[in-house]
């Protein structure tokens, strides 16, 4: 009894903490929300809103990406149903720059969740992604010309 009471406060917390973040853009408001769905999570591994929620400051407000993929892979794990999870975690790898994992998780998440309310956010994330890999190999057929700027610190070649 005493350890759900202690769970239910701790994300209660996590809650608060994170609701004053957002009204103050305050980062240790942010860190304190981690912490307190952190021992929610302790004491209880499966709880998804506590593991999503910590996954969202991971991604969203602590831009760390590692954190949070590993947070939404957990909530998938424990409840594949919740297909926004796969949506989060397509930022989470955008952010960390692995743009084909991205697409992957936005595409299986537009597939599985055809009424979202976050789809087309989804869909548009997903091709401009695409059109960055698209035009990857271009760019790097360029070589290092395009690292030297408009010319003016171009080497001489005399």
């Amino acid at each position: 009894m005493f350890e759900r009471l202690r769970v239910w406060w701790s994300y209660q917390q996590g809650m608060m903490f994170r609701f004053w973040g957002h009204r103050t853009v305050r980062r240790e408001f942010y860190l304190s929300a981690v912490a307190a769905f952190s021992r929610v999570l302790e004491a209880q591994p499966d709880h998804v809103e506590a593991c999503l929620a910590r996954g969202l400051l991971y991604w969203r407000e602590l831009q760390d990406g590692p954190a949070a993929v590993r947070d939404f892979t957990t909530v998938l794990r424990c409840d594949p149903s919740r297909v926004e999870a796969l949506f989060y975690r397509g930022m989470a790898y955008q952010l960390l720059g692995d743009y084909a994992l991205a697409i992957g998780d936005l595409q299986a998440a537009i597939e599985r969740a055809p009424g979202a309310f976050w789809r087309h956010n989804a869909y548009r994330q997903m091709v401009a992604l695409q059109a960055i890999l698209d035009d990857l190999p271009d760019q790097l057929e360029e070589g290092d010309r395009s690292l030297l700027g408009s010319g003016t610190n171009q080497p001489s070649t005399n």
